[in-house]
């Protein structure tokens, strides 16, 4: 399947949106340039390099993700590299993953990340995965000791009718149906 690597993880950070930026980057090991969104007229950081390009925005108003409403920033990691011989989808679960435990051991904050799980003619089925920093770690220990903890693991279902709603910007509560029990 040839689709677009894109990674995308959740940060639990109380500092501003500049200074999560400075350490988002300085872990990544790359430096970031501040811009703002003609569309959206908000501000975001952006980095590139080997290949890939990230950007870290604010959680919320139009960029607001209902999944992790208790976590205010995002960063998006894409790729520029595009092969028919590579699955994409098979790609972004252990990377999201990687990223989501680098970043919460590196930064000791809480981050979560989507992994798709199933796809269904109906939608698609994500495992939301958080993660932090183990607060047991020590730099004496053994190599099996975990350097991050899974704190919370729920699954959850995105309907592609309700996707095509968002993106038609017609999306009506009274079109989404409760499941029967």
């Amino acid at each position: 399947m040839l689709g677009e690597l894109d990674v995308v993880v959740f940060l639990q950070s109380h500092d501003d949106l500049q200074r999560t930026a400075e350490r988002i980057f300085g872990a990544l090991q790359t430096s970031s340039t501040s811009a703002t969104d003609e569309d959206l007229g908000d501000q975001y950081f952006a980095a590139s390099g080997l290949g890939f390009s990230a950007g870290l925005y604010i959680n919320s108003d139009q960029r607001a993700d209902p999944w992790f409403e208790r976590y205010p920033y995002y960063i998006e990691i894409s790729s520029h590299f595009w092969c028919v011989d590579l699955d994409t989808v098979d790609l972004e679960g252990p990377l999201s993953e990687y990223y989501g435990r680098m970043l919460a051991f590196a930064l000791d904050m809480e981050t979560a990340t989507a992994i798709l799980v199933d796809t269904t003619e109906d939608g698609e089925w994500f495992e939301i995965v958080a993660y932090r920093r183990n607060p047991q770690y020590r730099l004496d220990q053994s190599p099996t000791t975990p350097k991050v903890v899974e704190i919370e693991r729920r699954r959850e279902f995105s309907s592609f009718e309700e996707s095509e709603d968002w993106e038609d910007g017609e999306f009506d509560d009274a079109a989404v149906e409760e499941p029967q029990e």
